[in-house]
């Protein structure tokens, strides 16, 4: 009624009652509800930390954009000076020297992933359907998949000495 039921398991013990049955009973009220809020704390915090890193790379991809069309500006105006001196020959197009912007970064990991995703799924796809179909396309693949195959060395088991 007043949210302290783990107190109960808690005066059974100190009464002399069985401790093994009611230390998991305290478990059961008292330690799994503390873990999940814990638990629920700690996910909760980082997401947290997470949005406000967010809003910090967002903000630095705003300010090297701003460097970036400054830069470019400068050139422009710069070139659109020395064409109107009539000195073409001097006009000069240079790309920005800065890093690279957070953003375009994340673009060129996406384009990366969902390429190699199509290149596995055209090729790996029908090797598969082959091998699944056919013992000799099978035998046939088999040695390079096995040589291609991503596995961890974590999940080796090494020999017992």
């Amino acid at each position: 009624m007043l949210g302290l039921s783990w107190l109960t398991p808690i005066l059974r013990i100190a009464a002399g009652d069985n401790a093994k049955t009611n230390a998991r009973d305290l478990w059961c009220l008292l330690g799994v509800p503390l873990l999940a809020i814990f638990a629920l704390w700690a996910q909760l915090a980082s997401t947290v930390q997470v949005w406000e890193q967010v809003g910090v790379l967002h903000g630095d991809c705003l300010r090297k954009a701003e460097r970036e069309d400054a830069f470019m500006a400068r050139q422009g105006a710069r070139n659109a000076k020395l064409i109107a001196q009539g000195k073409r020959d001097s006009v000069k197009y240079r790309a920005s020297t800065s890093a690279p912007i957070y953003c375009s970064l994340i673009w060129t990991s996406i384009q990366t992933v969902f390429f190699g995703f199509l290149l596995a799924t055209i090729i790996a796809g029908p090797i598969g359907i082959a091998c699944g179909l056919s013992p000799t396309a099978n035998a046939a693949f088999n040695p390079i998949i096995q040589i291609f195959k991503p596995v961890s060395p974590l999940a080796w088991r090494w020999p017992d000495p």
